[in-house]
């Protein structure tokens, strides 16, 4: 029987986005750090709401940054600033040990 987290099973899962994607990493990558800026620490072939997407994570001087891709078209979905939590007065610090306070996200201004 096979399972979701079988490596087999996520390798086809990957392939079939790859293929239904007009758009490469280096794109999606390019698009993420021209709108947004700062350096890319994750990226992700993703489905989101029945659409390919790349998933973009950024490093930027205000803190973390989550930046969706459409995977078709190239153009940048929404970006969403991760922050340590609403009581917190200032951004994460990039030397700073990890907290075990939860993350939420808000909306990036473009």
């Amino acid at each position: 029987m096979k399972h979701a987290h079988d490596p087999y099973i996520k390798a086809k899962k990957i392939a079939a986005l790859v293929k239904m994607s007009s758009i490469t990493i280096d794109q999606a990558v390019q698009t993420a750090l021209a709108s947004i800026g700062g350096t890319v620490v994750d990226a992700k072939l993703k489905e989101r709401d029945h659409r390919v997407v790349w998933r973009i994570k950024l490093l930027t001087a205000g803190g973390r940054v989550k930046v969706l891709i459409d995977g078709r078209s190239g153009k940048l979905l929404e970006a969403l600033a991760e922050t340590e939590s609403p009581a917190q007065e200032e951004p994460p610090r990039v030397d700073a040990a990890p907290s075990s306070q939860p993350l939420s996200l808000q909306p990036v201004t473009m």
